[in-house]
């Protein structure tokens, strides 16, 4: 009697336990969207090109003099934005579609930086290759994780992990006549 009170009440619990998984599974899936959102990789370039590192805490500490001006940041991260978002990382693009992009980004910040160079406060020429580089390097690297779904396919695989990897508690097999008898 009391290994079927026992039995019931494990039932229970994992019954009562299901939405309450199912919600921490889409928690821990909005924290990985958010930690491989795009917009960071936009966001340390921004400040890569202020001269800032940002610390743990949120605080920003100068580390070396900022590359651009107000005007020139602002006109990068609009450019930045139009190629790395979360629609391109959880796209299906094939090698080709990422060299396309590459070479179209290419362009056009090789004709910003030339002709804005002196409103956005460039002083430095030899400036103008670290900022192409640093950026192109790392949007290059932010549209390789949606090659063939790359992104996406990783965000399922770890949905699924922790899905299948949850505590859950054994299921008990019920005792039959026949379990009585041991060999």
């Amino acid at each position: 009697m009391q290994n079927a009170m026992q039995q019931n009440q494990m039932e229970a619990q994992q019954n009562m336990a299901a939405p309450q998984l199912y919600e921490q599974v889409q928690q821990q899936q909005a924290i990985m969207v958010e930690q491989t959102n795009p917009k960071r990789v936009i966001e340390d370039i921004m400040l890569r090109l202020r001269g800032v590192v940002k610390k743990p805490d949120g605080t920003e500490v100068q580390v070396s003099r900022p590359k651009m001006n107000k005007i020139g940041l602002e006109n990068i991260s609009y450019l930045l934005e139009s190629f790395i978002n979360q629609n391109v990382i959880l796209s299906h693009l094939e090698e080709t579609d990422v060299v396309r992009l590459m070479g179209v980004l290419s362009n056009d910040l090789v004709d910003s930086l030339a002709l804005n160079w002196r409103e956005w406060g460039i002083t430095n020429k030899t400036d103008l290759d670290d900022i192409n580089n640093s950026i192109l390097l790392n949007v290059y690297m932010a549209l390789k994780r949606a090659l063939g779904q790359g992104e996406k396919n990783w965000l399922g695989k770890i949905s699924i992990e922790q899905i299948s990897g949850g505590q859950r508690l054994p299921k008990m097999k019920k005792e039959s006549f026949w379990s009585k008898f041991t060999l």
